[in-house]
């Protein structure tokens, strides 16, 4: 019987197995500061690098927050948990205002750092995305995807 095919199959499981994501990896120091400022009741569960060199984190609390290679954030998954308080500390003021006021049974469930500026993303049900530039002025309301 050939054992070529077994052992090309245990290489790659193997190679893919170490390029692969891991668990608990280290986080730059910009993320670990931004964790301890802002989460600091919660506890880091899980941390995994992805094939492109972000940081994918993932708390005690349920929430999930990945941060670039530089160490800053691009994208905050609430999930259920209100964290309001901190989506305040961190977002433009006139976003989180504009998203009280207009939106007031709402929540935020998600925000993602895009070029433009911000998607933010009100909790379900008939979840809503909103645009807004860098400043934090409103652009546009998506339909969720």
């Amino acid at each position: 019987m050939n054992k070529i095919p077994h052992i090309v199959c245990l290489l790659i499981t193997l190679f893919l197995t170490a390029c692969g994501n891991s668990s608990n990896e280290e986080i730059p120091s910009v993320s670990t500061s931004f964790l301890n400022k802002h989460f600091a009741n919660a506890s880091v569960v899980e941390t995994q690098k992805t094939l492109d060199f972000d940081y994918e984190v993932t708390l005690d609390n349920g929430v999930d927050i990945t941060f670039e290679r530089r160490g800053n954030w691009e994208e905050i998954n609430a999930r259920k948990n209100d964290i309001s308080a901190v989506f305040e500390q961190i977002l433009p003021y006139n976003l989180f205002t504009y998203v009280k006021t207009n939106y007031p049974d709402k929540k935020i469930r998600k925000v993602e750092r895009k070029k433009y500026g911000y998607l933010v993303t009100l909790n379900k049900p008939e979840s809503i995305k909103l645009e807004f530039n860098k400043s934090g002025s409103f652009i546009s309301k998506r339909a969720d995807d």
